[in-house]
């Protein structure tokens, strides 16, 4: 089971690395093609929409491919187009080649997720956890390799290390077993995984809540997209530091969430699922609000750090809380929940952008505040129709009087 997990692992790392690859090297990209950052816009655009078509054909694909098929094909997709782009195209193969990176990344992160959620049961949000971790260290780590491959002038060679990554990968997944059988019941569970109880929903009930978990998390891929994009300019802008200074704080950002992300293991074992996300979102709402009120460059990355810290464990506790919610469903909650963030990530940035050139930077910081408001209160939306105490098609509960008035407590 070790060989899986770490396998496993491996294709997240490698994820993370293709992630931030072409933003890595942006500067020379559109330098070598004579392109502005509107066509560089465009090209993360291009990558988000072909992240979003890898989920719809992986949702296709996975009941009818064995997981080892689909991954490795995956792997070598991804290989293919980093292998192809090493050679800098025409900029119009360039888009596509990035567009089939997408797909292949998608496919990876909806096919492992799926089956952690489905091998790991009762501790999917200490599985998860490794996970993102390891996504976190490849996109923590491609900075670093693109700042030495462009200081020795031999960027375009950064891909040849995602290649030849992917392609390793790719034999790999063709020797790997896996089985339900295999994992370690000893081993601690999640706090809401230890519990045998909670309160069934009705299949109506269940699209409602399934609907709101969509919400949140494209709530929250806009939330860490326009971050992402847009902190260094926010510092530059916001805070008055130099681009050099400005762009630490996504390195501190992202150190943060590597951080957050590996206590994510060990403090899941103590916190629900919602208890967890609630005070995960709070503390990311208190944090953006003392970065805009004091507004100071050396607060300003300590809580950027914060951010990082309370955000780090948002995404995969909520698709962990939402398969909790909805068992028995991971073919369907996994890429709903996976491609509704993408779609996040891809349409707020855009309107942050827009808010930046129109509103002022200020303006905007409140607006990604809203963000996060808007999370916490659909969050709350979600826990109270899992309790019961928000009525749902009341005519239909009448119709089913064994469960009338039932207070099944759950945690």
């Amino acid at each position: 089971m070790r060989q899986f997990t770490f396998a496993s692992c491996a294709l997240y790392f490698l994820t993370g690395l293709t992630a931030i690859s072409i933003g890595s090297v942006m500067p020379e990209l559109l330098s070598y093609y004579h392109a502005s950052y509107t066509i560089g816009g465009r090209l993360i655009f291009v990558g988000a929409m072909g992240f979003l078509a890898g989920v719809l054909l992986t949702s296709y694909l996975n009941r009818r491919f064995h997981p080892k098929v689909l991954l490795t094909l995956s792997a070598l997709l991804i290989a293919t187009a980093q292998f192809s782009i090493l050679v800098l195209p025409p900029f119009p193969l360039f888009m596509a080649l990035y567009f089939l990176n997408s797909v292949g990344s998608a496919s990876i992160g909806i096919v492992v997720a799926t089956m952690f959620i489905e091998v790991f049961i009762g501790r999917q949000a200490v599985a998860m956890s490794y996970l993102e971790v390891s996504f976190g260290l490849g996109a923590f780590t491609m900075p670093l390799l693109a700042s030495f491959f462009i200081a020795h002038d031999i960027w375009r060679y950064l891909f040849v290390i995602t290649a030849v990554l992917a392609v390793l990968l790719a034999i790999v997944w063709t020797r790997i077993s896996y089985s339900k059988t295999m994992v370690d019941t000893r081993e601690p569970l999640d706090a809401s995984g230890s519990s045998d109880t909670q309160r069934p929903l009705s299949i109506q009930l269940k699209w409602v809540v399934l609907s709101f978990f969509g919400l949140i998390v494209f709530l929250y891929g806009g939330l860490e997209g326009s971050l992402n994009n847009f902190m260094s300019s926010i510092f530059m802008n916001y805070l008055n530091q130099a681009a050099y200074y400005a762009s630490i704080s996504v390195g501190i950002f992202w150190g943060a969430m590597v951080i957050g992300r590996a206590a994510t293991a060990f403090v899941i074992r103590r916190l629900t699922y919602s208890k967890f996300l609630l005070m995960s979102i709070c503390g990311t709402i208190v944090s953006l609000l003392f970065f805009i009120l004091l507004k100071n460059a050396l607060t300003g990355y300590i809580f950027v750090g914060t951010l990082g810290l309370m955000m780090s464990g948002i995404y995969s506790i909520t698709l962990v809380y939402a398969n909790y919610s909805i068992p028995n469903s991971a073919h369907l909650v996994t890429p709903i929940i996976s491609g509704l963030s993408g779609l996040g990530s891809a349409v707020f940035p855009a309107a942050t952008g827009f808010a930046l050139d129109r509103a002022g930077v200020a303006m905007t910081l409140w607006y990604i505040v809203g963000i996060a408001i808007a999370y916490l209160i659909f969050l709350l939306v979600i826990n109270q129709l899992r309790s019961g105490r928000i009525k749902f098609n009341w005519h239909l509960r009448r119709a089913q009087p064994a469960f009338a008035g039932r207070r099944t407590r759950y945690k």
